[in-house]
């Protein structure tokens, strides 16, 4: 087995397992800033610990990199799911997840523990109950829920609900717009959202920040981060754009 150089005292996303014989002199090694002492390893430093098989910190931008991706992509996931949502407006089968359904004084369900919802055509939903002694507690649950839908029960099925949807107006669009606009701001802009674009992005830079080494390669990273920024800023402003084509 290769010896490897083991990297220390980095955030998560640059450490790395080398090969001890991957390295030259020059090689990029850098450690976390010292308050007190504010001093790096020099290049001289380092190749005598690659010598002697020490373990020293290397700076790995391609790990850096993807892991700003990785949490980028996390946040477009999460973002692409409310879009859609906010898109479907009240044709969204997901719409009664959140419900509770009393079902005795003992016992509260979740509302998919007891029914499931599916959208039919444009303009309906039809709810599908498991057991037709909840059909009450269902139907008293969605009235109260303040959704301005009333199910109604088919005559020749007691387990199946029927629900029209309202038409869709100029109003209700222009709602839904604004509302996926916010979504958008929210999640490129709102420093407070832990995983807004903004947000990730800062966290990297002040892990940069805290990190010495190569200035020039520092650099890079930084404008790497950047325009990987600018690339997702881009998706979620696509996603949008298309969201809001499709109501129009």
């Amino acid at each position: 087995m290769l010896p490897v150089t083991r990297v220390l005292g980095l955030p998560s996303f640059a450490r790395v397992f080398i090969p001890t014989r991957a390295f030259s002199s020059s090689a990029v090694v850098w450690a976390k800033k010292d308050k007190k002492a504010g001093k790096k390893e020099s290049k001289k430093d380092a190749k005598k610990a690659l010598d002697d098989n020490e373990e020293v910190v290397v700076l790995d931008p391609r790990a850096i990199i993807n892991e700003l991706k990785s949490k980028y992509d996390n946040s477009f996931n999460q973002f692409s799911k409310k879009l859609t949502e906010l898109k479907m407006g009240k044709a969204n089968p997901t719409i009664f997840d959140k419900l509770k359904i009393k079902i005795d004084d003992s016992y509260t369900a979740t509302f998919p523990e007891v029914a499931m919802t599916a959208v039919k055509g444009s303009n309906f939903l039809n709810v599908t109950v498991f057991d037709p002694s909840h059909t009450k507690k269902i139907v008293s649950a969605i009235l109260e829920a303040n959704l301005n839908l009333n199910p109604e029960v088919d005559p020749k099925n007691p387990q199946l609900l029927k629900i029209k949807l309202p038409n869709s107006t100029k109003e209700l669009k222009e709602k839904q717009i604004k509302a996926m606009k916010e979504l958008l701001d929210q999640y490129k802009s709102n420093a407070a959202l832990k995983n807004s674009l903004v947000a990730i992005r800062s966290h990297f830079m002040k892990e940069l920040k805290n990190t010495e080494g190569s200035k020039d390669v520092i650099k890079k990273i930084t404008d790497d981060i950047d325009a990987t920024y600018k690339t997702y800023v881009d998706k979620f402003q696509t996603a949008f754009r298309n969201a809001e084509k499709s109501l129009n």
